[in-house]
């Protein structure tokens, strides 16, 4: 595949509903399960943001689609937990769109949106595995810290935070299309 131009992140939701499930499958195989063939056959709790991501990332949240030459790259979420806390949904860059930046501007993207909507840290969950994506969040300036929830489920995950006003996050993001 030839690439033609970075990145352009939008908050169209036509391609969500794929991009999750795509993230599922692929969540599923990482832990040695063997995914699903279809969205009906999703456990009730992807089932909360895939049935509705327009109800499930409504403002003050979001969620962001990457588009690699017109074409669905990867997205993310992000929810508020309080007034302070924003939390990083399912980040999920898709495999033929992997290492032309995708991901670092779908965060960077993220965390303006954050900023903006009031938010003074930024925390996420992963599975530890997911060394590619742990490497990132290091180098975007987040740090380890003990679980934030209490109800993460039955899965080692490891989680990170980043203050919005020191680190990594701070410096002022290109402007990126929203629409």
């Amino acid at each position: 595949m030839t690439i033609t131009s970075g990145p352009t992140i939008t908050t169209d939701l036509a391609h969500t509903r794929d991009l999750l499930f795509s993230y599922y499958n692929a969540t599923a195989r990482e832990t040695g399960y063997p995914g699903w063939e279809n969205p009906d056959q999703l456990p009730p709790y992807f089932g909360v943001d895939h049935d509705d991501p327009a109800g499930y990332y409504a403002h003050p949240g979001a969620y962001f689609t990457a588009l690699l030459d017109g074409r669905p790259a990867g997205g993310v979420g992000v929810h508020l937990l309080d007034a302070d806390t924003a939390e990083v949904k399912r980040l999920y860059v898709l495999p033929h769109a992997r290492g032309y930046g995708v991901a670092r501007a779908l965060m960077a993207r993220l965390h303006t949106h954050a900023r903006t909507v009031g938010a003074h840290r930024v925390v996420l969950d992963c599975l530890p595995q997911r060394t590619g994506a742990i490497s990132l969040y290091r180098a975007l300036g987040y740090r380890d810290i003990p679980p934030y929830r209490d109800d993460h489920g039955l899965l080692p995950l490891a989680c990170f935070e980043l203050s919005l006003h020191g680190g990594h996050a701070t410096h002022t993001e290109p402007t990126e299309p929203t629409d």
